[in-house]
């Protein structure tokens, strides 16, 4: 077996990316895309959380360019005889051809992503297991003793990396003692003598601390946020309560009143709406219902109301073109409700943050020309509010611009969180994108949707 030169150095590789990746699950994600390039393999499978069942992994070189592994997948596969003992024992283990009768309760798990030669070992630290490592070959393949080796000696490294993941699930504000020796600002002498522990530990202390100014600036954010969107609606709904208390009102004033108080009242609901069904999604209760849906007749369906809704408000009067490129009876197997979410969400935000009297624009089609293609969702505008430097932000619960806040426009940003817990929840992906125009002062926001044409049930 031969290692490209670049990857000589696997361990550095592996340390710097989980120094450098504050996304705890980006971070393993990352790691499973490391370890399938230097081994080689066509599959890398890393479980860091039994409890929760956190996992992820790369699939290189699947003829079914949609093949995943899904959560029912993996929970079913923790209870084989295999990995039970791969869970619990420290040693290596290896399987070079999963055809062979020994392995036949094994091979169902794997048919689908057509892996038949098995490569695993489990992961801890402090000497607790917390994880587990599995590579994959396409073909029967006979191990190496020095492959053994060097997955023996990266899954010290991954049980450092799934210990981290694991600790940011617990870790909140109110627990942090800015006393405790972790935040001490010299490293302690013990651990200081050893590298792997230095690293470690300074690598926690940064991630810890960046955490913490994650969750105070998210604190933060809301209180500004509900402060601002609650307070004129609660103005509104005392005044009118003042005056239906001071004197009688003719049936045509009452009528005007009560309006307001609606008006207010359907404020107050909707930003209660938006927490509750983000609390949902963070409870990590939700669920797919799968179904098939013709593609075009659901985004369609969805686009008429705002194209009405967009035409009728004379303020802002916005135009919506849909460029539909695949077959008009294209369908898509997941969850109709998610992805009418997603889909509103977006125009929801589209509506919001375009310039006036400008074009949005809502394109499908696939990534490439396989049957099994993802396909690929476009919702594009023109707006005031965009900055190449910060579109990352904008997924981030709770985030709004000062300017945004400033001119009035309504909500507390939490819808787009939303849309990128459902998107992950549908096995997608979503970025979005700030490019120039001719303007300026005006930007193109650029949303980028990518979901599989048939989602797998968990």
């Amino acid at each position: 077996m031969s290692y490209h030169s670049k990857d000589n150095d696997l361990e550095k590789s592996l340390l710097q990316e989980i120094l450098n990746t504050l996304d705890y699950d980006k971070n393993l994600e990352n790691l499973t895309q490391i370890i399938t390039n230097f081994f080689l393999v066509d599959f890398c499978l890393i479980i860091s959380d039994f409890n929760n069942l956190k996992y992820f992994y790369t699939l290189e070189n699947s003829i079914n360019h949609n093949s995943v592994i899904s959560f029912k997948t993996v929970s079913n596969l923790m209870q084989s005889f295999w990995m039970i003992n791969l869970k619990y024992e420290s040693k290596i283990n290896s399987v070079s051809n999963l055809n062979h009768k020994k392995y036949q309760k094994l091979l169902p798990f794997f048919q689908e992503i057509e892996v038949k030669a098995l490569l695993g070992i489990s992961t801890s630290f402090k000497e607790q297991t917390n994880g587990i490592i599995i590579l994959g070959k396409q073909e029967p393949y006979q191990w190496s003793q020095k492959e053994k080796k060097t997955l023996q000696e990266v899954s010290s490294i991954v049980g450092m990396a799934c210990y981290l993941s694991q600790i940011n699930t617990i870790i909140n504000e109110k627990n942090i003692n800015k006393e405790s020796p972790l935040f001490q600002s010299n490293t302690p002498k013990p651990i200081e003598e050893n590298p792997i522990l230095k690293f470690w530990w300074q690598s926690t202390k940064k991630q810890l601390d960046k955490q913490l100014e994650w969750n105070r600036k998210v604190i933060y954010n809301m209180i500004t946020i509900m402060s601002d969107q609650t307070r004129n609606p609660l103005a509104i709904i005392k005044m009118v309560i003042t005056v239906l208390r001071s004197k009688e009102l003719s049936p045509e004033d009452l009528n005007k009143r009560l309006a307001m108080l609606e008006e207010a009242w359907s404020k107050l609901n909707n930003i209660n709406e938006k927490i509750l069904q983000l609390k949902h999604l963070k409870s990590q209760n939700s669920s797919c219902n799968l179904v098939s849906i013709n593609l075009k007749e659901l985004i369609i369906s969805i686009t008429d109301t705002y194209q009405n809704k967009w035409q009728e408000d004379a303020k802002n009067s916005l135009t919506l073109s849909i460029n539909f490129s695949l077959q008009p009876q294209q369908s898509i197997k997941t969850d109709s409700q998610h992805l009418t979410r997603i889909i509103e969400e977006l125009l929801i935000n589209a509506g919001k943050f375009s310039v006036p009297n400008s074009h949005v624009t809502l394109e499908v089609n696939k990534e490439n020309k396989t049957n099994n293609s993802p396909i690929i969702i476009t919702l594009s505008n023109l707006s005031e509010y965009g900055c190449k430097d910060n579109t990352n932000e904008f997924f981030e619960p709770f985030y709004r611009e000062q300017i945004v806040i400033d001119s009035g426009i309504p909500g507390i940003g939490v819808g787009l969180n939303i849309v990128k817990d459902l998107v992950e929840l549908l096995q997608g992906k979503i970025t979005i994108h700030c490019l120039p125009t001719e303007n300026p002062k005006h930007c193109k926001i650029v949303f980028r949707l990518v979901l599989p044409q048939s989602l797998s049930s968990s």
